[in-house]
């Protein structure tokens, strides 16, 4: 009996920290996709704000993207060498000074490459949450973990132009737009402060990196894609065809 009475809460806590994690999962998940849609409501007030081309109003999301895209793979292969938490925990970490970085910058330029940091970061943390549900639950409440992924992101989608909209036009502190970007970081922070409570979990057979199909990818997507949005595609000369 005794021994009963020490485990149950013991047992108790730790279920409802297991929970507690999920949610941190599903808010990292629903924080990256919400930046990937609430961009491009404030799109119109950044280019304002800080000038520059036309053309620089699509990068402020295909910066993010893009890499976002073709960096999930080696994401999930980083999880599966150097710990799936530990990943996860270093993406948000990156995520939320990438950013303070993206609130606070000063040009077009900078943005732009803040946001490819953004979209690397959260090409770390997204390809974990998976693995981390299957390690923390079982049965049929890891079918439910799993579950919740769905509704959630789709949830995060609807919210992410509302939610753009809204920040930008209530102008906080004279935010503006910067507001859009700042908002992930105390999003982070309650992140970052469950995240311990995660069980570490690594591929039993770790795999390797393939740096140079990485490199490839990045290089042949941005080739096709960066004409696509620099220039007239009616007067794009023949050195940007080839």
């Amino acid at each position: 009996m005794t021994a009963e009475r020490v485990l149950a809460p013991i047992s108790t806590a730790a279920y409802r920290w297991r929970w507690l994690a999920l949610t941190a999962l599903l808010l990292g998940e629903a924080m990256n996709l919400l930046d990937a849609t609430i961009v491009q409501v404030a799109a119109p007030a950044i280019h304002t704000d800080l000038g520059g081309s036309v053309s620089d109003v699509q990068w402020f999301t295909t910066a993010y993207t893009l890499p976002f895209a073709v960096l999930l793979i080696t994401g999930g292969r980083l999880g599966d060498i150097a710990g799936r938490r530990r990943m996860f925990v270093a993406g948000t970490t990156g995520f939320m000074l990438a950013s303070a970085a993206c609130a606070l910058a000063p040009t077009v330029s900078l943005l732009i490459a803040f946001r490819v940091v953004q979209g690397a970061a959260a090409a770390v943390i997204i390809p974990q949450t998976i693995g981390l549900i299957k390690t923390m639950f079982s049965g049929g409440e890891m079918a439910k973990a799993l579950g919740s992924i769905g509704p959630v992101m789709g949830l995060a989608a609807v919210c992410g132009p509302v939610l753009g909209g809204v920040l930008t036009h209530a102008d906080l502190f004279g935010s503006s737009w910067r507001a859009v970007f700042l908002v992930n970081v105390p999003l982070s922070v309650v992140v970052l402060a469950i995240a311990p409570k995660m069980l570490e979990d690594r591929a039993p057979n770790r795999p390797t990196l393939d740096l140079t199909g990485t490199f490839l990818a990045v290089l042949g997507i941005g080739l096709v894609v960066y004409p696509l949005i620099a220039g007239d595609i009616a007067a794009l000369s023949g050195w940007v065809w080839s």
